[in-house]
């Protein structure tokens, strides 16, 4: 591989992690806030649920609580759907995360494919100068052996 395009790869590589960074960060904070609509729906349920009756015949406290459990039971549908917009959120948030994820390790895996072949191509080279050297100390074994034999 040459040198630019070594370069090059490495600048994408750079790219792809911070931009898979990035939508990790963003992953998580989507999770926070979701889990934050979560609680707060919860804690909604629980005040409806725990709001005790009218213990007394008066109107005005009747009034009172029911006031109470429509401001309640209205915050609660505006936590739910706070709720299911922040699920939706961390879903796309999730969707990005895997695909930046999944991008960065497409182009590691071509970078380390890469340096695999340039080390095959350069054990190959070795193994070729070692039979080349191999093969020219046998020629010289069988020289040194012929003449060994012609001075007897």
């Amino acid at each position: 591989m040459t040198r630019h395009g070594e370069t090059n790869l490495r600048g994408l590589v750079r790219l792809r992690s911070l931009r898979e960074r990035d939508s990790r960060l963003g992953l998580a904070t989507a999770l926070i806030e979701e889990n934050a609509a979560a609680a707060q729906v919860r804690a909604l349920e629980e005040q409806i649920t725990t709001t005790p009756g009218t213990s007394t015949s008066e109107l005005a406290e009747f009034r009172a609580r029911q006031h109470r459990i429509e401001a309640l039971t209205a915050a609660l549908a505006d936590a739910r759907a706070a709720h299911a917009s922040a699920q939706q959120l961390a879903l796309a948030a999730r969707n990005r995360w895997v695909e930046d994820r999944s991008r960065l390790a497409a182009v590691e895996s071509l970078i380390a494919r890469r340096a695999a072949a340039v080390r095959e191509e350069r054990r190959r080279r070795e193994n070729r100068e070692l039979d080349s050297i191999g093969q020219e100390l046998w020629r010289r074994a069988q020289a040194l052996g012929e003449r060994a034999t012609e001075a007897s």
